[in-house]
């Protein structure tokens, strides 16, 4: 169980994202609701449980929120973080999903220390734009996307071997500015270390400045889920994500 001040600033980040108290994302159920107004144009389903509370929460368009609520009523709760059920109730309207995603988090930085200090990591700046674009050419458009690297990170960390760009991390808003860390390995570097290394560094960043650190892991990714749990981060709330066409 994650402590109570980790509690209740994740669940005032959740509130303020998605326009529902805090008390009825943790009441028992599933219960279905419209985006809030800051993602009203969004195409697509969000699912967010906290197992043990056994509540969870699915988020739709306006329009389909009704629709969602007969077709789910009959499914479990758990059954809604799998992507095979919203395959088989979305259809061809389903254009991708992405998750299980579990979401964990840190507010002391100590336990990173020996790690980010040892990393040979620095903070990337414009001159490093010509390596960026290497790494990102290194993996698909997909990973690149869900990781954090379309849109304007607070902050860019990499480990070089070199020239070349072998890993990155970067801080996005999450429960705070620049909190949600976000990062990408070399195919050819993985296996090495480098992805512990350079989320410790980035955490370690985002907790100095706002006392918190957020890392989320597929359950399907076992390495990444390993970072997690060997660098102290505590698991708290799962999220599935469905992106429908048009």
């Amino acid at each position: 169980m994650v402590e109570i001040t980790t509690r209740e600033r994740v669940d005032a980040f959740w509130s303020s994202t998605l326009g529902v108290d805090a008390s009825d994302l943790h009441t028992p159920g599933t219960r279905v609701y419209p985006h809030p107004p800051q993602r009203e144009l969004w195409r697509g389903i969000y699912v967010l449980a906290f197992d043990f509370d056994k509540a969870v929460s699915v988020f739709a368009p306006t329009d389909l929120v009704d629709g969602v609520t007969r077709a789910i009523a009959d499914h479990e709760g758990d059954t809604l973080l799998e992507v095979p059920t919203w395959q088989a109730l979305l259809g061809d309207h389903m254009r991708s999903a992405y998750g299980p995603i579990l979401h964990h988090y840190l507010l002391d930085a100590k336990p990173l220390a020996p790690i980010a200090q040892t990393a040979g990591a620095r903070r990337l700046n414009p001159g490093d734009a010509e390596a960026l674009n290497g790494l990102r050419a290194t993996v698909s458009q997909a990973e690149w996307t869900e990781t954090g690297f379309t849109g304007q990170p607070a902050l860019l960390f990499g480990i070089f071997e070199g020239d070349r760009l072998m890993a990155c991390a970067n801080l996005t808003p999450g429960p705070d500015a620049a909190t949600d860390v976000g990062i990408v390995v070399d195919p050819a570097a993985r296996g090495r270390g480098y992805a512990m290394k350079i989320v410790a560094v980035a955490a370690r960043q985002a907790i100095l400045m706002h006392g918190i650190a957020r890392f989320r892991a597929l359950t399907t990714s076992p390495g990444t889920l390993a970072i997690a749990h060997r660098l102290g981060f505590q698991h708290y709330g799962t999220n599935l994500a469905a992106y429908l066409h048009g």
